[in-house]
């Protein structure tokens, strides 16, 4: 390691890029309006990975020429770019996920015959549930290279979690297909349990989908619970099941689950908003009011968030606030939802609103 430090010491002046520029494209000025350890351009940003994208199947056996001592060649040249390499798993250990992966991001365009960033961007991805991002690095960096033998191995199993992951998606996209949409309402369900009976399949894939086929609340609970149990990594399906014990009225065990969330992802915008509530909910007023905030400022047109930001303006007294939010989001062809404005005009308490929501 030592004498890998020296090589990338003694190319530095060499290697030189302007701190300023992105380190993607190297033409544009790094943006920092959204975040300021930003190391890409907005142009470069709008292409990355924080957009969907389209899931990519992994019917393939693993290809890999094994070589033992190969893994480590090709690390990142510049001192300031290692450094983001070694800061990456630290990152997404402390909920900066995101971050994470846009630097990983930035860093594979870069050195494309890295193995070591290709490996640690994997292996973030697969650990987090970023399973499309993992799947597009491996078969785009890592096919066909030179990898240790206990890499590969790991790889492996990184491709068969995805395999069965995509084939899951894949089934029951298939069964929505081929049933009319009454059908899918009466018969859905007992479609995608068959798949539970399939090794080739992804439990927690099946089970997040029979929590939102099944009419039975209880039974909703029960199969999100599965698919955590199946896949710690499955954010949604924690987000999802807090939201429901919320309704219900369990405050305690639902912040829980939005706190590992959280935890997992500190961006992750339904659970901000659920966290946010719940604060309300406690008389936490300012705390809930920052969380709202958060949520609106990252994403302001995520489902429900500009109304809970309204409503914890309301609750912190920003009277003003409030008025001008609602005036800005009718005056961009927005209509405020019948529910909100009833809480909006003192007709229905803020336990009443979202406490059985």
């Amino acid at each position: 390691m030592e004498e890998e430090k020296s090589v990338m010491e003694s190319n530095v002046q060499e290697q030189y890029i302007d701190d300023n520029l992105c380190k993607v494209c190297t033409q544009s000025k790094i943006d920092k309006s959204e975040n300021e350890n930003s190391i890409i351009c907005e142009e470069c940003r709008e292409k990355m990975i924080r957009y969907p994208i389209t899931k990519i199947f992994l019917f393939f056996s693993i290809i890999i020429v094994v070589l033992i001592g190969m893994s480590f060649f090709h690390f990142p040249k510049l001192i300031s770019d290692y450094r983001i390499y070694e800061n990456s798993t630290n990152q997404a250990d402390n909920g900066d996920i995101d971050l994470a992966i846009e630097n990983l991001y930035s860093l594979t365009e870069q050195y494309p015959e890295s193995i070591p960033i290709a490996v640690r961007f994997t292996d973030l991805a697969m650990d987090f549930g970023y399973y499309d991002i993992a799947s597009d690095v491996l078969s785009t960096y890592l096919m066909e290279k030179e990898i240790d033998i206990e890499i590969v191995d790991r790889l492996n199993i990184y491709i068969d979690k995805l395999n069965r992951y995509y084939n899951s998606i894949d089934s029951i996209e298939k069964i929505q297909n081929e049933l009319s949409e009454q059908e899918v309402l009466s018969e859905g369900y007992n479609r995608i349990k068959i798949l539970l009976d399939d090794s080739t399949q992804d439990k927690a894939v099946v089970y997040y989908y029979l929590a939102a086929y099944t009419s039975d609340i209880e039974e909703t609970k029960l199969y999100l619970e599965k698919c955590i149990n199946e896949d710690k990594n499955f954010l949604d399906a924690k987000a999802r099941l807090a939201t429901i014990l919320r309704r219900e009225g369990d405050l305690e065990k639902s912040a829980n689950y939005y706190k590992d969330v959280l935890n997992a992802d500190k961006n992750y915008i339904e659970a901000l908003r659920g966290l946010a509530v719940i604060k309300l909910l406690e008389d936490k007023k300012e705390e809930g009011l920052d969380l709202a905030y958060k949520a609106f400022d990252r994403e302001p047109e995520a489902i429900y968030v500009w109304e809970t930001y309204v409503i914890a303006l309301k609750e912190n007294g920003k009277n003003s606030d409030v008025e001008n939010e609602i005036e800005n989001y009718i005056a961009e062809g927005n209509i405020v939802d019948l529910d909100t404005q009833l809480y909006l005009d003192g007709k229905t308490s803020l336990h009443d609103y979202y406490v059985g929501e």
